[in-house]
C-alpha cells in the first residue's frame, strides 16, 4: 500500500484534497496532512511517503523550497504541484526538481485521481523492478563463490579463455587478478576423520578453512578459492600492492601464513589437514596449470599413514612424469565383475591385489584411483543387487559411493573390507560348488580353442554335460556357454585395445578359426565390428 502526503497552509484545502482521493480504488493506505513546509519535511523524514501533493505558495517555506529539500534527501517520491492561475510561471521553476504533475486551483477531483492512478502504476512497476534487482543481487552474491570456483577450475585445466572474456569475468566477480601478474598456489586436503564426513559436512569444514585462510592472509595477499576434481581446496594467491613482491619475501610470507593456517585449522577442527605449497610463482593466467600440477604431485608424495603434512613443492621438481593411460589390470579379462558374478572368490581377490599392485607401482594421477573405485564399486553393487540386497547391507563404506577421488590407502582398505563382507555372506549359502566353478574357469582360460565346448569341459571335470550345466547355473546364475562367449569377447576387447595383434591373430587366440564368424559374434556383443572398436581406442591395426 502506498502513502500520500498533502501539504497546504490552508487546512480546508488539505482536507478537501484528502477527501477527494479514493484510497481503496487506488491502493493507497494512508494520507498524511501537513500545514507548512517544515511540518511536511518532518513527516517525510519519519514516514515512508510515496507521493507528495503540495501547494506552491506557502509562508516561511514555499512549495519550491520543499520540493528542493525532498530531492536533496535522495528519495524518489512522486511530487504533484498545485498552484493558482497567477502562479503558473512560478510553478514552472519546480520542473528542474523532477515533479510528476501539475494541477491548478481549484483542484479537479477527476484530474487528481487520473494523475494519482498513473503515479501509483509507475510506483508499482518501479517497486517490482527494484525487488527483481534485489533478488538478482542476492542470487549473484549467493552464487558468487561457486562462480569464482568454476572460473578458477577452467584455468587449472588450461581451458583457455579469451583475454577480453577473462578480464570481463574478473571484473564482474570482483577478483583482483590481472594478466601477467605473478601468482602462487597451495592446496589443502582434509585428512583422517575429517575426510570421513558426509559431503555437505566436508564442504562446511572447507568453508571454515577458507575463512581462516582469508583471515590469516588478508593483510598481504588476495586469495581465490575453488574445489578441484580431486576434492582438494585449491587457493590461488597474489600479493597486494602494499607488499614487497620480491621472490624471497613472497615465499617467506607464504610459508609463515600457510603453516599458521595448518596449525589453526587443526586446532579448531580437531583433525588433520595436509597443505602443499608450490615453491615457485607463475604468470597469470598461463602459468596456472603448471602450478596446479606441481601441488597435485606434492599431494601424491605425502605419506598417507600420517594425519597431515606441510610440503613445499618446486615447480621444476624431479617427480616422475604423470602417466596417463589405461589401468591394464583393471580391464584384463576376466574382469572383476565377472569373477564375482561366477563366485570365483579366489581369483577375484587375486584380481584386486593385482589392481592395487599396479596402482602403487606407478605415479598415477588421482583420477586413476577414482577410475578404479568406480569399476570396483560397480562390480560390488552388481553382486549385491543380484542377491537382492543393497551394498550398504554388506558393510559401511568409509567414504560412500560418490564422485570423489579417494586416496589409494582409503580405496584399498574399503575394497578389501567390502570384498570380505560379500564373500562371507556368499559362503553362508547352502549351495556351494566353488571348487567346481574354479576348475571349470581354469580349464576355459587354458583351453581357448575351437574344440572348447560343454562336452569337453564335462569330460575334463568328470561329470555328465547336463549335470555340469545345471550345477554351474545353480552356483553362478549363468549359463556356461554364455560365460565362455563372454570370456572370449572380453579377451578380444582387451587384445584389440591394448595390443597391435592382427584381427585374424586375435580370432585364433580366443578359439575361433573363421574371422567372419568372430566378427559377427563380436558385433552382436559390442554393437561394433572389431576394427571399429579398435579405431575408437586409438590402436591402429
Amino acid at each position: 500500500m502506498f502513502e500520500v502526503l498533502v501539504v497546504d497552509d490552508i487546512p480546508s484545502q488539505v482536507d478537501s484534497i484528502a477527501a477527494s482521493i479514493p484510497k481503496d480504488k487506488l491502493g493507497i493506505g494512508r494520507i498524511h496532512k501537513a500545514f507548512s513546509g517544515e511540518e511536511a519535511l518532518q513527516l517525510y523524514r519519519e514516514q515512508t511517503i510515496h507521493i507528495v501533493i503540495t501547494d506552491i505558495r506557502m509562508p516561511e517555506m514555499s512549495g519550491v523550497e520543499l520540493v528542493r529539500e525532498i530531492r536533496e534527501m535522495g528519495r524518489k517520491a512522486k511530487i504533484i504541484v498545485i498552484s493558482g492561475y497567477a502562479d503558473f510561471e512560478y510553478a514552472q521553476s519546480v520542473v528542474p526538481y523532477n515533479t510528476s504533475g501539475y494541477l491548478m486551483k481549484p483542484v479537479n477531483p477527476d484530474q487528481l485521481q487520473n494523475i494519482l492512478a498513473k503515479l501509483v502504476e509507475e510506483l508499482a512497476s518501479e517497486m517490482k523492478q527494484q525487488e527483481q534487482q534485489h533478488r538478482d543481487v542476492y542470487a549473484f552474491r549467493e552464487n558468487l563463490p561457486t562462480l569464482k570456483g568454476e572460473l578458477l577450475n577452467r584455468l587449472l585445466y588450461d581451458n583457455r579463455i579469451p583475454k577480453v572474456e577473462l578480464e570481463r569475468k574478473l571484473f564482474l566477480l570482483n577478483l583482483p587478478f590481472s594478466a601477467q601478474q605473478t601468482v602462487g598456489m597451495f592446496a589443502v586436503r582434509l585428512e583422517g576423520k575429517l575426510q570421513e564426513y558426509e559431503k555437505m559436512d566436508r564442504e562446511l569444514i572447507e568453508y571454515a578453512v577458507a575463512n581462516m585462510a582469508e583471515e590469516l592472509f588478508q593483510e598481504n595477499f588476495h586469495l581465490w578459492f575453488c574445489r578441484d576434481a580431486n576434492e582438494y581446496l585449491l587457493v590461488l594467491v597474489s600479493a597486494k600492492e602494499c607488499m614487497n613482491t620480491r621472490e624471497q619475501i613472497f615465499r617467506n610470507m607464504m610459508d609463515v601464513q600457510a603453516a599458521a593456517l595448518k596449525k589453526k585449522a587443526e586446532s579448531l577442527l580437531n583433525g588433520g589437514i595436509s597443505i602443499v605449497l608450490a615453491e615457485n610463482r607463475a604468470y597469470f593466467p598461463d602459468g596456472i596449470p603448471e602450478l596446479y600440477r606441481s601441488v597435485i604431485d606434492g599431494m601424491r608424495l605425502i605419506d598417507e599413514k600420517r594425519q597431515g603434512e606441510y610440503v613445499r613443492i618446486a615447480g621444476n621438481s624431479n617427480i616422475d612424469p604423470v602417466r596417463i593411460g589405461t589401468l591394464t589390470s583393471l580391464y584384463r579379462p576376466p574382469l572383476l565383475i565377472h569373477l564375482l558374478d561366477t563366485g570365483d572368490w579366489v581369483h577375484a581377490e587375486a584380481k584386486l591385489i593385482e589392481i592395487f599392485a599396479e596402482l602403487k607401482s606407478v605415479n598415477y594421477p588421482p583420477e586413476h584411483a577414482n577410475e578404479a573405485y568406480f569399476a570396483i564399486a560397480n562390480a560390488y553393487q552388481y553382486t549385491a543387487h543380484k542377491k537382492g540386497k543393497l551394498l550398504s547391507e554388506f558393510g559401511a563404506s568409509s567414504f560412500g559411493l560418490m564422485p570423489a577421488a579417494p586416496s589409494l590407502k582409503q580405496l584399498e582398505k574399503w575394497a578389501f573390507c567390502l570384498f570380505r563382507c560379500l564373500r562371507e555372506q556368499s559362503e553362508d549359502s547352502t549351495e556351494k560348488q566353488t571348487g567346481l566353478v574354479d576348475k571349470v574357469h581354469r580349464f576355459i582360460e587354458q583351453n581357448l580353442n575351437d574344440n572348447l565346448s560343454l562336452q569337453t569341459i564335462a569330460a575334463y571335470v568328470g561329470l555328465h554335460p547336463a549335470y555340469l550345466s545345471r550345477a554351474y547355473r545353480a552356483e553362478t546364475g549363468n549359463n556356461l556357454t554364455d560365460y565362455i562367449l563372454r570370456y572370449r569377447m572380453e579377451l578380444a576387447s582387451y587384445l584389440l585395445r591394448s595390443s597391435e595383434k592382427k584381427i585374424y591373430e586375435i580370432t585364433q587366440i580366443i578359439g575361433y578359426q573363421a574371422v567372419p564368424h568372430f566378427i559377427k559374434l563380436f558385433k552382436a556383443y559390442t554393437n561394433m565390428t572389431p576394427q571399429e572398436y579398435r579405431d575408437r581406442t586409438g590402436v591402429i591395426d
